[in-house]
């Protein structure tokens, strides 16, 4: 495996966005879901859990999260789970990094108003294989899979600023 492992994270306190990157190569993604999300407490010790288990299943070099925006700060638990990956980081001596959802369009959105779908739509010429999760028919799938789309923008946006 490459030596030059991203991880990315679309960060939440019932679900987190993963994908690892192999320079701009998807070697794994998906949605973790936060089973026991009704305590703080319980959400931090999954989330550092689920970020071990990653940890030991691939050698990651980077770290990059999507920013939390204004409204979401409203939430007190988001705003830890994003100090606790931080943590994480910084004990395991990774780089890390952050990224906009304005960062994301601008990226990602060359023709036309820039929006978080059109950013997200430019992602299935690049990885077919994310089309399965695209456009689902129930509301509920759409927001859990938006979670994979933003990890993978993430991770997109982040690359590229690194070439």
């Amino acid at each position: 495996m490459s030596d030059n492992l991203t991880l990315a994270i679309a960060p939440g306190t019932r679900e987190l966005g993963i994908a690892v990157f192999s320079g701009f190569d998807l070697l794994c993604i998906g949605v973790k879901t936060i089973k026991h999300h009704k305590s703080e407490r319980n959400v931090l010790e999954e989330t550092a859990l689920i970020l071990k288990e990653i940890f030991q299943e691939f050698s990651i070099n980077a770290v990059v999260i999507k920013a939390v925006s204004q409204y979401q700060k409203l939430s007190l638990v988001l705003d830890e789970v994003v100090e606790r990956i931080k943590f994480e980081c910084r004990r395991k001596k990774l780089q890390f990094a952050e990224i906009t959802i304005e960062q994301i369009k601008s990226e990602l959105c060359k023709i036309g108003k820039p929006t978080q779908r059109k950013a997200f739509e430019t992602l299935l010429s690049v990885y077919p294989e994310l089309g399965r999760y695209w456009n689902r028919p129930n509301k509920w799938q759409n927001d859990y899979y938006a979670f994979l789309f933003s990890a993978v923008a993430v991770g997109i946006v982040f690359l590229k600023g690194l070439v």
